[in-house]
């Protein structure tokens, strides 16, 4: 399959690299345009959707993930509720407008101009492909161009409408719909192998049925993602897309599952590489650790989904999960603010945003400030100081590598969507429990599967082995873990909190939009410890933490308060979205205002921003 993924990225290198270079003279030519093969245009469009480093390191790293408090960045703009940083803001609405939206519409205009070949299995998937670009979209900014949207071109729109995003959302499902049921009838030839790097190694029948199961699991995630602003709508698109015989997507094994391989075969930006990990190359690494709650609940339910998900980072010859520890203890939980300082190989960056104390300031040291390290500097520190003094980062070699897949659609979403229909009492396959049963099932099996590169899980597995004197094993812990959550009382709020956990990927804008529909109580609408923006940081003498020892705290009477979060621009509501970029505001002025005047008096704005505005999916 990788050498295959390696074949398809080698023929879109060209494109990108020849085809893209002479879009200006193309573009004073009609004529020449028309020269472009289509599914070209395909394989663009998908590689804009994973982004470039640049719109992956600010909206996926820096918000999105930050914002849905499954990952936390160095970077503090996300989490510190700064709303008007437009570097930061413009990155993926711009990038995916000019570029993958602008090749999408263009390769559907191609499809329906040729009247050589009956394009209609090309369209459908083409178009389906566009729905999925349109929903990471709106579900970022809200209200954004859809009905004309792309049209510049061909057509002459330059300042598009915006359209509500309830429209979007209840538009593309109809799309889906059309485009599901002519791809289970067609015999019309798909896209080429090396045009479909989702399913291309597949038949063409079965790339056909791959799409059309695609299509309706991406309506199911459309109509549970309206639960809160449509509950009628929302009940019925879900039940009729369970129970569609395109059926839906029930692994997480690329070419069963909607996901898309990467190589290292350069390309524009290092595009053919992950996007949200391909800042490596560009910025050294880009200073991302796992969200504070995700950790601290897998240390507190022995999730062994950590191994996979968490390190200590070291550069040595390439950034690298750090082996050096003289103990390990992965599921030592930290202290919290007001607590004594406990020594832990996993602390977690703190959700802060007034300065650097602020997410990670362990302690004060005679009268000195004690920080958390970002990373570990070998010749700088002794071993023990370096296990319990560096936060707890993505593993650069799994989820966090250049080459890790991008989970697009997988089986355990489908299996999370039906388990929160059947405890909505909405008629859909299996029960709450077996439903909810096979996503964990899923869930688990994801990070093996598809981010077992390396040896750093298996390292440090055995590690734990070690400290506790007993062999550990993911499976055995995933078969406890998953025996637990069964037993409790399986309410909204669980399925909602195990989906969260399970989209611990460095893909982390389906995270954001399930806080966003749900208010999902792990991850707080205010400040994360709200009532001030200061933190109690325990306060000693260099003999009192000279000698200290994994997982036991050490007492201390003395705590200091520290800045912790100023607020933001948002007086410390959660923002609901991204902030629209300034070139909106100038080059399409006027039906901005319209959609954002449309937005506050629809749903409403909480906070002193108007990125505190809720969406239509949003949970009021």
């Amino acid at each position: 399959m990788k050498k295959y993924i390696v074949n398809i990225l080698a023929v879109v290198l060209v494109f990108t690299t020849a085809c893209t270079k002479d879009f200006d003279s193309i573009n004073s030519d009609p004529n020449k345009v028309e020269d472009i093969n289509p599914g070209y245009l395909f394989t663009r469009m998908w590689m804009r959707y994973n982004g470039s480093p640049h719109e992956e390191l600010r909206s996926n790293l820096i918000m999105a993930g930050p914002l849905a408090g499954i990952t936390q960045s160095g970077y503090r703009t996300g989490q510190g509720f700064q709303a008007n940083n437009d570097g930061y803001n413009e990155a993926k609405m711009m990038e995916m407008y000019k570029d993958g939206v602008k090749n999408g519409i263009r390769m559907i205009s191609l499809l329906k101009k040729d009247q050589t070949e009956d394009n209609s299995a090309k369209i459908a998937i083409g178009t389906i492909g566009m729905q999925f670009v349109f929903q990471r979209i709106t579900d970022l900014y809200g209200d954004v161009p859809y009905h004309e949207a792309g049209l510049g071109f061909e057509d002459k729109v330059f300042y598009p409408k915006y359209d509500s995003q309830e429209d979007i959302y209840k538009s593309s499902v109809d799309s889906l719909k059309k485009y599901r049921d002519i791809l289970m009838s067609t015999n019309a030839v798909p896209f080429a192998p090396s045009s479909d790097i989702i399913f291309g190694g597949l038949s063409e029948d079965a790339r056909k049925e791959a799409w059309a199961k695609t299509a309706n699991s991406l309506i199911l995630r459309l109509g549970m993602r309206a639960s809160a602003a449509d509950p009628v709508w929302a009940q019925e698109t879900v039940e009729e897309a369970a129970r569609n015989a395109a059926g839906f997507i029930k692994s997480i094994n690329p070419g069963e599952a909607a996901i898309m391989q990467t190589a290292i075969v350069g390309g524009d930006w290092g595009n053919h590489i992950n996007g949200a990990n391909s800042g490596a190359g560009l910025h050294g690494w880009g200073y991302g650790y796992v969200g504070e709650e995700w950790l601290r609940m897998a240390q507190q339910n022995r999730d062994p989904r950590i191994f996979y998900t968490t390190a200590q980072v070291v550069n040595q010859g390439g950034w690298k999960a750090w082996m050096g520890q003289n103990d390990f203890d992965a599921f030592a939980e930290a202290a919290r603010p007001g607590e004594a300082w406990k020594p832990v190989v996993f602390t977690p960056e703190r959700a802060g945003a007034t300065e650097s104390y602020s997410v990670r300031g362990m302690m004060s040291v005679d009268g000195n400030r004690i920080f958390c390290d970002w990373l570990v500097d070998e010749g700088k520190h002794d071993t023990e100081y370096l296990q319990y003094h560096t936060l707890a980062g993505i593993n650069p070699e799994t989820i966090g590598n250049k080459e890790a897949p991008l989970v697009i659609f997988g089986g355990d979403e489908s299996y999370y969507i039906l388990a929160e229909a059947s405890k909505r009492g909405w008629t859909v396959p299996g029960d709450v429990h077996s439903n909810l049963n096979e996503a964990l099932d899923l869930s688990f099996d994801k990070y093996p599967t598809l981010f077992g590169f390396g040896t750093s899980p298996q390292d440090y597995m055995a590690k734990q082995s070690k400290h506790e004197g007993v062999t550990i094993t993911y499976s055995d812990l995933k078969d406890q873990y998953i025996t637990k959550v069964l037993g409790e009382t399986i309410d909204l709020e669980l399925i909602w909190t195990e989906r969260w956990k399970s989209l611990m990927t460095t893909f982390t804008y389906d995270a954001f939009s399930l806080w966003n529909r749900t208010n999902l109580k792990v991850v707080p609408q205010g400040i994360s410890y709200p009532g001030t923006e200061f933190i109690e940081l325990p306060e000693y003498t260099a003999s009192e933490v000279a000698n200290p020892i994994m997982g036991q705290e050490i007492p201390t009477a003395k705590f200091k308060s520290e800045p912790f979060h100023n607020g933001g621009d948002t007086g410390g509501i959660r923002p609901r979205r991204i902030n629209y970029p300034n070139k909106e505001r100038t080059n399409n002025g006027d039906e901005l205002s319209k959609a954002m005047q449309h937005q506050i008096s629809e749903y409403g704005q909480k906070g002193s921003h108007f990125v505190t505005t809720n969406m239509w999916i949003s949970k009021k």
